[in-house]
């Protein structure tokens, strides 16, 4: 261990250094924290983009980000994921058609206009990221909404049954605030787009909105791969 002695001798005395003088030692560190963060937060602002977008990835339709709201407001989020992760058993297990091409994984353009995004990590549910090929039914997933236990036996999800009643429908004006809101984010929403809205959530629950986002997940991207295909 004597070969260590020289060094280690050295370091304690330059600890000591600077232990001993407690505010100049925090003033540095502070100072070389600091310079660290600029690197760390400068360079992505001066980056022209920082997700690839695919072209066949439009926003959501009124209804569909109607739903979006629902979703998130019902905290559905909280149990179900939409991110498929980069591994051959996710893969499989949430793409098993295939649907996908070899690489059934999320990317980042797939969720290009969204805000917020809705990857999570907790999975209490199945992920959903690709429901609209895993279960394209309408009907099923108003069923399953309206009481879990219909569609899947034993499932712990609460019903939701309220959202499709007559009382529970879209408010149109709050909507095209909402998209008015992503139109300043940069989302390619036009002034047709926000007057069609009374028109396009007419006699629509709030029920009917959460079947259509969900029934809108992972669609984009699957008729990408079909049209390479």
């Amino acid at each position: 261990m004597k070969i260590f002695d020289v060094p280690l001798t050295w370091f304690e005395k330059f600890a000591s250094k600077w232990e001993s003088d407690g505010v100049k030692f925090s003033v540095y560190t502070f100072v070389a924290i600091l310079i660290g963060g600029l690197f760390e937060l400068i360079p992505p602002f001066f980056l022209s983009r920082t997700v690839v977008p695919i072209e066949t990835v439009k926003p959501f339709t009124p209804l569909e980000l109607a739903g979006r709201d629902i979703y998130q407001k019902e905290g559905c989020n909280n149990c179900h994921t939409q991110m498929i992760r980069p591994f051959k058993w996710e893969v499989d297990r949430f793409d098993p058609q295939k649907a996908y091409g070899p690489d059934g994984y999320s990317k980042a353009g797939e969720h290009q206009y969204e805000h917020p995004f809705l990857w999570g990590s907790k999975r209490t549910g199945p992920d959903l990221a690709h429901e609209s090929q895993i279960q394209p039914s309408a009907d099923w997933q108003k069923r399953h909404l309206i009481n879990p236990r219909e569609t899947s036996p034993g499932s712990i999800m609460p019903a939701y049954p309220w959202l499709f009643e007559e009382d529970a429908v879209i408010d149109a004006k709050k909507l095209q605030n909402h998209i008015e809101g992503l139109m300043v984010l940069g989302v390619p929403y036009t002034k047709s787009d926000v007057d069609s809205v009374p028109l396009s959530v007419s006699g629509k629950t709030e029920g009917d909105a959460l079947v259509a986002y969900l029934l809108r997940l992972g669609k984009d991207s699957a008729e990408l791969a079909k049209a390479i295909k």
